[in-house]
Formats: structure tokens, sequence, C-alpha cells
């Protein structure tokens, strides 16, 4: 069995417009530049838009010296492999937070009324495909297929096939994800103490 891989993924992609694959990203000829112009921004813009659990990570984060402006109490650096945030793992239901870039540096940072450490579960940039789910896979594939529809094929109606599979896939994606992590009890005192 073969083991998935940016080639083979960009296979899928391509073999649903009806071209040829390729042999390798940075073989000399339009199919390959292309995927291997679009394969990474489409696999991170793909991570970001769903908290898929082969790309879950947890991870303790200390405070940064520098306390917020106003608002928060506290800020925390993101992870260098940082996507997306989860969710804080804390057990106040009320917790609240926000992610911002510093003004200065750019840097994306975790602000919040925590103390230290942060215990936190974010969605990491996983760059290895024989880590992907399968669900995943086909809808990265998709993905690429329906943005590399126009510059391959001049076909819109190829672009929005591809689309429409992909979001086919991640619906798909989306329930079996929820059904695999188990389901979060419900506070029935949170509504009442929201206002206070």
């Amino acid at each position: 069995m073969l083991e998935d891989s940016s080639v083979t993924i960009c296979n899928i992609a391509l073999i649903a417009l009806g071209e040829d694959p390729i042999t390798s990203l940075s073989d000399n000829n339009k199919r390959a530049i292309l995927c291997n112009a679009r394969y990474d921004d489409i696999r991170r813009a793909l991570l970001r838009s769903h908290p898929w659990n082969f790309a879950k990570k947890q991870a303790q984060l200390a405070a940064d010296p520098m306390a917020p402006l106003f608002d928060y109490q506290t800020r925390f650096a993101v992870p260098t492999d940082f996507m997306r945030f989860y969710r804080e793992s804390a057990d106040d239901d009320m917790a609240t937070w926000d992610i911002m870039a510093d003004g200065t540096t750019g840097s994306l940072f975790i602000y919040c009324n925590e103390t230290a450490p942060l215990n936190v579960i974010y969605v990491y940039d996983c760059q290895d495909p024989t880590e992907f789910d399968s669900l995943f896979v086909q809808a990265l594939a998709y993905q690429i297929a329906s943005e590399l529809a126009i510059p391959l094929t001049q076909n819109s109606q190829r672009a929005q096939q591809g689309l429409a599979i992909m979001e086919g896939k991640l619906s798909i994606a989306r329930l079996v994800g929820s059904q695999e992590n188990a389901p979060r009890e419900w506070d029935e005192d949170i509504l009442l103490r929201s206002r206070r």
C-alpha cells in the first residue's frame, strides 16, 4: 500500500481534473509548478478551517513577561507550529480569551486572565502527509483541484465541481470528528453565571 505524500495528494486533484499525474513537485511542467506553488498554502488553510483530530496537540504555555495593555491580565505566546486555537483546558466555563498579534513584533499571543502555565489544545501545522486523516487527504485534494481547475483547464465548472466535492468531504470529516470525541457535559449553571 502506498503512503500518502504531497505528490499522491496532488495527483488525486489532477486526475479529478482529467489531467495527467506528476512524478514530483519539481517536475518541469505546468501541473507540477502549480501544485508546488499552491500545495502548502491550501494545506495550511484547510488545517485552519476545522479542528482536525489528527492535528491537535496539547501544550503548557509560559506567561509572557509583557503584560497586556488592557482587558486581560496575562498573555501567552502561541507555539511556533500553531495553526488554530482549539480550546483552553481550564475547568472554568466562563474563561475568555482572544488571540491577537503583538503591535510591535506581529507575533501571535493568547490574551486571557488565567495564570501560568496555560494548558491549551491547538491545531498544529502538520506537514507530514503520512499523518493526515484520509478525509483530510480527500478534502485537500479536491480543494487543490478546485483552485487549479481554471489555470489548468480554463473550465470554471470543474472548479465548482471540485469545490462541491471538497465541501462534501469536509462535512463528512466534521461528522466523523465529532463522533470520535467524547461529548462534553453541558454546565446548566453557565447561563446563570453569565448574567452576573
